[in-house]
């Protein structure tokens, strides 16, 4: 009798499965006004999330615009094959709602990293090689994009704090290409795939992957 494992399928034998990476994106160099549609970086956390509330509407937009920004990266990264956030880190200078976010690191376990392609191009004219740089170029092309939608925003004008629906619009982040791109940093965490020698992406019969 034979063992033959589905390696075609990602179906491993072993634990843990799937790919896992951290993005880390630095936001420093970022706009860091408070009206400016450009402002408000890329951040899950509300303005109800913070310690100190917003002091006025204009910091709540940017808050929403940071969410907004967040909602369209997952939805871009999540294109190819389902995945889930891990240990996600936004770091604040302080936890009130006025500040900037100045970080925002967060773990992507992939079920499924062969859909994931190994070529393209940066916003930056960059070349893909690797799962990790697709991952940031993704990243990059959502912060590089205006996106418009309708967001919950904190009112701290109303007197008792009150949630509107306002259309919110999130512009391309910097206008400095190099500064996006190189404020992405994405590594695949090694050891986390199955490493069984009968389990490795080695096709059979002159096949090859079928992922773009």
């Amino acid at each position: 009798m034979a063992t033959v494992f589905p390696k075609s399928a990602r179906l491993p034998a072993g634990q843990p499965q799937g790919a896992y990476y951290t993005v880390s994106i630095s936001q420093t160099g970022y706009d860091l006004g408070d009206s400016t549609t450009a402002a408000g970086g890329i951040s899950p956390v509300g303005a109800t999330d913070f310690a100190v509330a917003p002091s006025n509407l204009d910091e709540s937009r940017r808050i929403a615009r940071g969410q907004l920004r967040f909602k369209r990266m997952i939805q871009a990264l999540a294109v190819r094959s389902n995945f889930r956030i891990v240990n996600i880190v936004p770091t604040y200078s302080t936890d009130t709602a006025d500040t900037n976010i100045s970080t925002l690191a967060f773990g992507l376990v992939y079920e499924n990293d062969d859909f994931v392609p190994t070529f393209g191009t940066n916003v930056d004219g960059s070349t893909t090689v690797t799962k990790a740089d697709y991952i940031r170029d993704k990243i990059a092309e959502v912060l590089n994009t205006s996106h418009t939608e309708v967001m919950q925003v904190y009112n701290p004008t109303s007197g008792a704090g009150l949630i509107s629906n306002e259309s919110i619009t999130a512009a391309a982040i910097t206008t400095n290409l190099t500064v996006l791109v190189n404020s992405i940093t994405v590594t695949e965490v090694a050891g986390f795939r199955v490493n069984l020698a009968a389990e490795l992406d080695t096709p059979g019969a002159g096949l090859n992957p079928t992922a773009e």
